[in-house]
Order: C-alpha cells, then sequence, then structure tokens
C-alpha cells in the first residue's frame, strides 16, 4: 500500500470513510491469485488495513469506504473492486461465525472436563484430610488447587476468548455491505 497519513486520534478515525490508498488495480488484489479479476481474492495487507480500520468504528455507523488509485487506471474496474470486497467480507464474516462455533464447542468440552476434574480433586483432597504430616498436606492442597486450575481454560474462553472474534465478526459483517466509493484525489 502506498504511503498514508494514519489516523491519530479516535476522532480522525471516525471522521470520513476508511481511505484505502494503492498504486494499481493490480496492488489491490492478491498478486499470487492467478483468477480472472473479478474472481481475485483481496491483497491479505489491503483486506486487514480495511478489517482493523472498521473494527475501530462505532458500532451504529454503516462503514463507507473510499478508494484511491495512485496511476488513475481504474476505469471499469470499479464493479470488479466492489464485488470482491464484499465477497471477501462476507467470507471472512462466514470464517468468524464458524471460528466462534467451534470456540463455544471446545469451550462446553472443557467446561465439562473442568467441572468433572474439580469435583473429583476437591472430593480427593477433603477425603486424605488434613493432617499435620507435611507430604499429606502438600498432597491434599495440590489436589485442590489443580481442581481449580482446570477450570482455566473454560473460564478464560468464556470471559475472554470470545469477544475479539465477536468484535471481527461484526465488523466483516459491516464491510460485506459497506458503500465503495472512489475518489481521483487522495485525502489529507
Amino acid at each position: 500500500m502506498e504511503q498514508r497519513n494514519w489516523p491519530r486520534s479516535h476522532d480522525e478515525l471516525q471522521d470520513g470513510p476508511i481511505q484505502v490508498r494503492v498504486a494499481s488495480v493490480d496492488q489491490f488484489f492478491n498478486a499470487m491469485d492467478p483468477t480472472p479479476l473479478e474472481e481475485r481474492s483481496l491483497n491479505p495487507e489491503v483486506a486487514d488495513w480495511i478489517e482493523e480500520w472498521a473494527e475501530d468504528l462505532d458500532k451504529d455507523q454503516p462503514i463507507a469506504l473510499e478508494i484511491y488509485v495512485a496511476d488513475g487506471r481504474i476505469e471499469g474496474r470499479e464493479p470488479a473492486i466492489v464485488t470482491a470486497l464484499h465477497n471477501h467480507f462476507e467470507y471472512r464474516e462466514w470464517q468468524s461465525g464458524r471460528q466462534l462455533s467451534k470456540l463455544w464447542r471446545e469451550g462446553r468440552i472443557s467446561l465439562v472436563i473442568g467441572l468433572f476434574t474439580i469435583t473429583a480433586l476437591n472430593a480427593a483432597a477433603h477425603a486424605i484430610g488434613t493432617s499435620k504430616n507435611p507430604v499429606i498436606e502438600v498432597l491434599h492442597e495440590g489436589l485442590a488447587v489443580v481442581g481449580w486450575v482446570s477450570m482455566w481454560k473454560p473460564l478464560e474462553t468464556f470471559l475472554y476468548e470470545w469477544w475479539p472474534i465477536r468484535r471481527e465478526r461484526r465488523a466483516c459483517h459491516r464491510l460485506s455491505e459497506a458503500a465503495v466509493t472512489f475518489s481521483l484525489t487522495p485525502r489529507r
């Protein structure tokens, strides 16, 4: 992508459309993709730039993209670019949805394993009981600690891991419906 002035504040980020500057239309698409222009996948760098910016935008506003091609040779290629953008982010939304479903499934399995483990190890710790013998006391405390550690993964999944995937999915959905305009002169 071409050198640009990056948004320096939240207000500047919210002000106007997501700006994408490329040297040529070919730079917009993945150079390794041999399919015709209309069917090519996006350049990963361009797609990441757009998605990262979209994740930081306010959630209630529709997203708009403004594309500037430096060499100016875009005539007639606009529909291919718009279609490629919408298709790419629709597919990314689907991927994020699958990733989220997989995470929830793994979280439920981890929760069942964790609950079984904490119950069994705490029962074993209570069966051993406390003692003045240091070996038995270490075993008692160790079983209780390992039982609680077994709950780490399900708690991490249900409390933290799903938020970024949901945010990505929401951004991709909004991008799949984004209004796309083409500019003859770069902003900023």
